[in-house]
């Protein structure tokens, strides 16, 4: 496998390090851009900041730098907290594309990196965007960002292909609310084995999910998943280990790649925002203590769930690795992975012999990889 590659002895190009958004992760944002600021190749890039803010509003570098050092100056679990509430809603359109065009002639960028994580940055509102400026940028174009984000289409996508998954069912939030649609949606889950996971349809980072042991708990972790989104999904939970992959898109025309796999051991009782960002009690083993067989399904499958979506520069991919009978199953792909102390795409990555800044190098040269063949 060709992890590392000499960096061109071009002029340095300009990388504009987008963060911040309308999202519940706003906070986590931060963590991520400043590392990509910090360990993006000096002598082939100049990475600027640009900070879009909770209203939808873009800023340039220097404001977006400002902004940067004034957040970073609190507390970490304030900043992690700091997202968007529900129903918030961001500033109207030609105010939101005017700061946009203003930012953009500010930071002057030759492409674009996103970590806004969550909305707008994972569901294609800011590929849609780049895409009609003809911006090069990292990750995944418009149509497979939302399909990603969205976990009802992204696993009908994956079941579809006839990827291994754990049962499950959508919920809308208008058949919940009608009178007598309630119960034809409680009667669908009946039969499916308890514990249940329930989770919004469109939301990252384990944001909105309950864990319910009993039937009659449905009800309300629907409801606050419905709160988050216009659909939740309910999901039968696997006694599993949960184990994570890190898939890169091939150099030149070549194949996907995946990292070796890494183990997440939960420090509540399953890994939800608090448990990931909050309460440091979770703990990761990369790689993966597994059998070498195991491993290499594991990397496969993580290829095909980041190809059945068209995938482009980079994703974590999420599985269970069932006890008992061995079975994996893909849970779901993150198509914007984080940059934090505690993220595992750049640790798995590491542990596979590709080191932060030639992973970051490759990952921009991505970019301008598929400006020059399509998408």
């Amino acid at each position: 496998m060709a992890l590392r590659r000499k960096r061109d002895e071009a002029p340095r190009r300009r990388v504009a390090i987008v963060f911040g958004g309308p999202s519940r992760e706003h906070g986590v944002s931060f963590l991520s851009a400043k590392c990509l600021l910090d360990n993006l190749p000096k002598e082939s890039y100049e990475a600027v900041p640009v900070f879009v803010g909770k209203d939808g509003i873009w800023c340039g570098p220097e404001d977006s730098g400002a902004e940067m050092r004034r957040q970073l100056m609190r507390p970490s679990r304030d900043l992690l907290l700091d997202g968007v509430k529900p129903g918030s809603r961001p500033a109207n359109g030609p105010r939101i594309v005017g700061s946009f065009l203003k930012a953009y002639e500010e930071a002057k960028p030759d492409v674009v990196f996103p970590m806004v994580h969550g909305t707008w940055g994972e569901d294609g509102v800011v590929q849609g965007l780049l895409e009609a400026m003809g911006i090069p940028y990292v990750g995944f174009g418009v149509a497979a960002s939302a399909v990603g984000m969205d976990k009802a289409f992204m696993k009908a996508a994956y079941g579809a292909a006839g990827l291994p998954q754990t049962r499950y069912q959508v919920v809308p939030r208008e058949d919940w609310r009608r009178a007598g649609r309630r119960e034809l949606v409680l009667a669908r889950v009946e039969n499916m084995s308890l514990p249940l996971f329930v989770k919004p349809a469109c939301a990252g980072s384990s944001v909105g999910i309950t864990k319910v042991k009993d039937h009659a708990e449905l009800p309300a972790a629907v409801d606050v998943a419905l709160a988050v989104d216009a659909r939740a999904l309910v999901e039968e939970g696997i006694d599993g280990r949960e184990i994570e992959c890190s898939v890169l898109e091939g150099e030149e025309g070549g194949a996907t790649e995946a990292s070796l796999p890494g183990e997440i051991i939960p420090g509540h009782e399953f890994y939800d925002y608090e448990d990931k960002y909050i309460d440091d009690k979770s703990r990761s083993v990369i790689p993966a203590g597994l059998p070498p067989e195991v491993a290499s399904e594991i990397r496969s499958l993580a290829v095909a769930a980041f190809d059945v979506l068209g995938g482009a520069g980079f994703a974590r991919v999420d599985f269970f690795l069932e006890r008992g009978s061995g079975r994996v199953l893909l849970n779901e792909i993150n198509s914007l992975p984080g940059f934090t102390p505690i993220s595992m795409f750049p640790k798995m990555w590491e542990a596979t012999g590709l080191e932060l800044p030639d992973l970051l190098d490759r990952l921009v040269r991505s970019a301008f990889q598929r400006s020059i063949r399509g998408r």
